[in-house]
């Protein structure tokens, strides 16, 4: 599985991509103080944290590890 993080400057958002399909965007928010995951799957948002590369951090490790449970299932 291939997560990447592409920053786009001038709309300040970063688009979230797997296996080179989007998978969806995230987007600052300045009321929450905190980045959300828009996936495109659903359409509710995702709060994480405040910080980037935290909130990229959590996000690869979470869809590993829905990989890893899909391969044992």
């Amino acid at each position: 599985m291939k997560i990447e993080f592409i920053k786009d400057e001038m709309t300040q958002t970063v688009k979230v991509k797997v296996n080179k399909e989007n998978y969806g965007e995230l987007i600052f928010d300045t009321d929450q103080d905190a980045w959300v995951l828009w996936p495109k799957q659903i359409d509710d948002g995702v709060t994480y944290f405040a910080d980037l590369q935290k909130t990229m951090d959590q996000i690869r490790y979470e869809l590993k590890y829905v990989e890893v449970i899909k391969c044992l299932s």
